[in-house]
């Protein structure tokens, strides 16, 4: 929807450019039909021939670039809608078309001439637009074809046909710009339709079941964006829950499940806005925290710690629940993302193997500096 406007600028201005390139070829051919017929139909030509030339070449082509003028400087004007730009750039054409029809209403296609604005509504899609441009082009080629031509061919039978197919071409292309209209918009709502089940799909891909948090593929495009983007600080934390296994066996599936979702909410409740929490897989999660030291991540990482020991879990309230943590800080651009994670997960083990329930800071030079 944003594009829009900048889609249907795009088109106004080819619409100015038709409309100059009719001015210019009508000018051309009125200038031609003229000579001819003074050369060689004299006789056709009632006016005098400097007021001949007045009001069938100068008048209606200085028209024609007036039309063009005005609606490029109303295209260009910040107190007009861009609605109301589109419809000026249609009604530009129209009235070109008007021009031409009522100048030249001897020849029989002029009033047909009506349809090309009707069918251009489509660029808009707007049906409004169509029925408006409909009921006024009627107007026109009436103006035109019927009071204009009336007084000087009054009992003219087949002037009568050729308004009356005028008539029925002009209201068969608003009928059939209107249904391919409603096609196009049928067409685009089941493209949006298809668009947002497809980005669902690749939502739900993304994320764990679970607990809801961004999957191991997202974790891995999630930190090799931010290694890209070079948001430092830069570290990333990984979260293994001790002695999982006896939870599972002691609890059930069914509450080691709940453990797992709690203590996916408590890490993304404690790292706020500034850590990107992942599931990483089974009892593993990673947390990708930019703009952030190791020092803050791990203030963090505490809170969340505390909260989830000190849970009263209804199965087993004697059991408390902790983990396990490797910090790491972004060590240099020659780290990719899985190395990366592959410092952080050796920090975390390090945790584990020193007595389990820590938050441990590392480097690739020291495998733990801070406990």
């Amino acid at each position: 929807m944003d594009n829009f406007p900048i889609i249907y600028q795009k088109w106004r201005q080819r619409l100015y450019n038709v409309a100059f390139l009719i001015a210019c070829f009508t000018l051309i051919l009125e200038i031609i039909i003229s000579y001819l017929m003074i050369k060689y139909l004299p006789e056709m030509i009632a006016a005098p021939l400097p007021e001949y030339i007045v009001l069938y070449i100068i008048i209606p082509s200085t028209s024609y670039f007036l039309l063009v003028i005005l609606g490029r400087a109303m295209d260009i004007s910040k107190k007009i809608s861009e609605k109301a730009k589109n419809y000026i750039s249609v009604f530009v054409i129209t009235f070109q078309i008007f021009i031409i029809a009522y100048v030249h209403n001897v020849f029989m296609f002029t009033g047909i001439l009506f349809i090309i604005p009707i069918i251009l509504t489509l660029i808009y899609s707007d049906k409004v637009l169509t029925n408006i441009i409909t009921v006024v082009s009627i107007g026109l080629m009436f103006i035109a074809t019927v009071i204009n031509t009336s007084i000087a061919y009054p009992d003219d039978f087949f002037h009568d046909i050729k308004v009356f197919i005028s008539f029925i071409l002009i209201v068969g292309s608003s009928v059939m710009t209107n249904l391919l209209a409603d096609i196009e918009k049928d067409k685009n709502s089941i493209i949006k339709d298809s668009i947002f089940k497809q980005l669902q799909l690749e939502e739900l891909i993304k994320c764990d079941p679970l607990t809801g948090l961004y999957n191991i593929s997202s974790f891995y495009s999630s930190l090799d964006k931010a290694i890209r983007k070079n948001k430092a600080p830069l570290c990333i934390a990984v979260v293994d829950i001790d002695n999982f296994k006896i939870v599972n066996d002691t609890w059930g599936h069914e509450k080691a499940n709940e453990v797992l979702i709690y203590i996916a909410a408590q890490l993304q409740y404690c790292c706020g806005i500034r850590g990107h929490v992942f599931r990483y897989g089974g009892e593993e999660f990673a947390i990708v925290f930019t703009n952030t030291s190791p020092s803050e991540a791990k203030a963090m990482l505490e809170t969340a710690k505390k909260n989830i020991y000190n849970h009263d879990f209804a199965a087993n309230p004697k059991l408390q629940i902790t983990f396990s943590c490797g910090i790491a800080a972004y060590p240099s651009p020659n780290y990719n993302a899985h190395e990366f994670f592959q410092l952080a997960d050796r920090i975390m083990y390090q945790a584990k193997f020193s007595g389990k329930n820590k938050i441990l800071i590392g480097t690739p030079s020291s495998v733990a500096i801070d406990n």
